[in-house]
C-alpha cells in the first residue's frame, strides 16, 4: 500500500500491533561466563549448556502467540493478552530461571502489557520498551519485576494467579520463581521432581558468590540469599545459604525441566 509520499507500506507489519504481554530478561553473570570460557574448556561447556537451556526450556506456543527471541545474554518473550498466556509466561520464567540457577546464572527482567509486534524478523513496541526499562532501571536484583498494570490484572484473576506474586518492597512485585522450592517436601511421590540436589547446587554457587563477589554483584547474591532463606530454607527441608557456607557441589546433580505447557485450572492449586 503506498503512502502519500509514494512510499510502500508493509501493511501486514504495521497492522500487526496488538496488546500483548512482553518480558525482557537479562542473564546476569553470562558475560563473565563468556570471558572465562575463552581459556577454560569446562567453562566453555557450561556456556554451551546454558545456551541450550534457553533454547530447550522455552517453547513457542502458536495458539496463544507465545514467542521468544534471544541474543547473547538478552531474551524477549511475548504472548497474547489472556489469562492462559500470562500463566504460560509465569511458568516459563520460573522454569528458565531455576534451570539457569543450576549453572550459576541469575536472571533479572521486567514483565509488562501493551502494544507489541513480535515476529521472526522484528521485535518492537511499547510493551517491549517498558519491559526493558523495568529490567535495566528498576529491577536491580535477580528478579522479574511486574509493571503496575500487570499486577492489577493478576490480582483481579484471583488466588491461582496471585500465588505467583512476591513482594520486594512497597508496590514492587516480582514473579515468585522459587515457589517450586518453597513448596517442596521430602515425601516421595510418583512423578515428583526431586529438588534436593539442585538445591544443593544452587546453595553451592551462591555460597561462592558471597565469598568471592564484590560491590553490586555481591549485593545481588545477598538479595538472593535472603529470598531463598525466607521462602525456601525456613521450612527446614532444603539447605540455608549463609555467609561463608559453600556446600560441596554434588556430582550429577542437574535436574532440568523443559517444554512445560500448562494452563491454570481455576478453583484448585496447579502445583
Amino acid at each position: 500500500m503506498p503512502s502519500e509520499a509514494g512510499e510502500i507500506i508493509d501493511t501486514d507489519l504495521v497492522n500487526n500491533y496488538p496488546t500483548k504481554y512482553a518480558v525482557f530478561l537479562d542473564l546476569l553473570g553470562f558475560r563473565e561466563l563468556v570471558k572465562r570460557s575463552s581459556a577454560d574448556v569446562l567453562e566453555r561447556h557450561r556456556l554451551v549448556e546454558a545456551l541450550k537451556l534457553v533454547r530447550d526450556t522455552l517453547c513457542e506456543n502458536p495458539p496463544i502467540d507465545f514467542r521468544f527471541t534471544y541474543f547473547s545474554d538478552c531474551i524477549v518473550i511475548s504472548a497474547e493478552h489472556s489469562p492462559h498466556a500470562l500463566w504460560q509466561i509465569f511458568q516459563s520464567v520460573e522454569l528458565l530461571t531455576c534451570n539457569l540457577l543450576q549453572y550459576d546464572i541469575l536472571v533479572r527482567g521486567g514483565l509488562t502489557v501493551g502494544p507489541a509486534h513480535h515476529s521472526r524478523d522484528f521485535v518492537f513496541g511499547t510493551a517491549v520498551t517498558e519491559a526493558y526499562e523495568l529490567e535495566c532501571k528498576l529491577a536491580v536484583n535477580p528478579l522479574v519485576l511486574l509493571s503496575p498494570a500487570v499486577v492489577k490484572e493478576v490480582e483481579a484473576l484471583g488466588p491461582e494467579f496471585k500465588q505467583w506474586l512476591k513482594e520486594d518492597g512497597p508496590d514492587r512485585f516480582f514473579i515468585h520463581y522459587l515457589m517450586r522450592y518453597a513448596e517442596y517436601s521430602s515425601s516421595m511421590e510418583v512423578g515428583k521432581v526431586v529438588l534436593t540436589y539442585p538445591a544443593q547446587r544452587i546453595a553451592h554457587f551462591i555460597g561462592k558468590r558471597l565469598k568471592n563477589d564484590r560491590d553490586g554483584v555481591l549485593t545481588k547474591a545477598e538479595w538472593f540469599k535472603r529470598y531463598w532463606n525466607d521462602v525456601v530454607a525456613e521450612r527446614g527441608v532444603l539447605p540455608r545459604i549463609e555467609l561463608g557456607s559453600q556446600p560441596t557441589l554434588p556430582a550429577n546433580s542437574l535436574t532440568i525441566i523443559k517444554h512445560r505447557l500448562i494452563a491454570p485450572v481455576m478453583g484448585r492449586s496447579n502445583r
